[in-house]
């Protein structure tokens, strides 16, 4: 059999959510810095997202990452994200998959009770900590990057719509947030709704993008907001909780509660005076799966108030793959149907 192209994965969901995480096969992805490298990726190999993600080989839903040279002093890897419309900075979910797969795999070494892992991202290096019992992999706690409010309170033209109330966070990504119960949507975050809110959550980020200012104030290269939240936070039991949903990529919904998302949703929480420093913070995906955060300290981002954010979350690997392209392939791109 001839081959053109053969890559080696760990597979793996985080609360729902897939990481095809790839090992080896790719050629050396050059850069300086990560955010280079993920330029590099961008420019080099953008093939990659659809060949990998979508359709035969994957789904329109299905995350990625792939492992590279940290740049970072002190961090064990490097992780560039992609989704399947392209990469990404940083994935909360991605980031937990990535930890468990290193470590239940073998390419790290794993020491019980916690071994701590560095992973160096295009938003800067984030510490995980995994849980380990018996030789496996419990959990995995991740200390983002800080998190902090860009906008408050933006009103949002949408065609068909009308005037949708947002906010921009960052979360290690740019994330336009839309509480569904104030702004009257008459949408349920349950997985029977997961194609309106691919399709309403499309139209609301094209329409902000278009329409809201976003630029990183260290990081310049991070400038637009990839990902739409809507969210309705609640308390139960005495504490804050969020259901949310988010939608990314081209019509991606996000089966897991979504790392980056939880930590720009709490410092939204926190600059509102809803969500106090070390107060827990429970958050359910559409499928009722759980992460949990919390805010270790204040901090500040290029003069920005910001907040440093800590998530929770269990990863399970799926699989063990290799993924090849042989000539005549009339899908070298991938397919995806809506």
């Amino acid at each position: 059999m001839k081959l053109t192209r053969m890559i080696s994965t760990v597979d793996s969901h985080t609360a729902g959510e897939g990481t095809r995480l790839v090992l080896s096969g790719l050629p050396a992805i050059r850069g300086e810095t990560m955010a280079q490298k993920l330029a590099y990726a961008a420019e080099h190999l953008s093939w990659l997202p659809g060949w990998l993600l979508r359709e035969p080989r994957g789904h329109k839903d299905l995350f990625g990452a792939v492992l590279v040279t940290p740049c970072s002093p002190g961090a064990d890897a490097g992780a560039l994200f992609l989704d399947n419309s392209g990469y990404e900075p940083a994935c909360g979910h991605a980031t937990i998959g990535v930890a468990t797969s290193l470590l239940a795999s073998g390419a790290h070494t794993i020491a019980e009770p916690q071994t701590r892992l560095v992973l160096d991202t295009g938003a800067g290096p984030v510490e995980t900590l995994a849980h380990i019992q018996d030789g496996e992999v419990e959990s995995v706690t991740f200390d983002n990057v800080p998190a902090f409010v860009l906008h408050q309170d933006v009103a949002v033209r949408v065609p068909d719509l009308g005037e949708i109330i947002a906010d921009v966070a960052f979360g290690g990504n740019f994330f336009a947030l839309v509480d569904v119960d104030a702004n009257g949507l008459n949408v349920s975050l349950e997985p029977a709704s997961a194609g309106r809110l691919a399709d309403l959550g499309m139209s609301i980020l094209a329409a902000a993008n278009a329409q809201i200012s976003v630029r990183h104030p260290e990081l310049p290269e991070l400038d637009r907001m990839i990902d739409l939240r809507f969210y309705q936070a609640r308390m139960f039991g005495g504490l804050p909780r969020s259901r949310n949903v988010v939608v990314l990529g081209d019509h991606m919904v996000d089966r897991s509660p979504c790392g980056t998302g939880t930590c720009a949703e709490m410092a939204l929480h926190h600059a509102r005076g809803q969500l106090a420093l070390g107060q827990p913070f429970l958050v359910e995906s559409i499928l009722s799966t759980c992460f949990e955060g919390q805010l270790l300290a204040e901090t500040r981002v290029g003069g920005l108030p910001a907040v440093r954010p800590r998530v929770t979350g269990s990863a399970y690997v799926t699989g063990f793959n290799r993924f090849v392209l042989q000539p005549g392939d009339p899908f070298p791109q991938g397919f995806q149907l809506k």
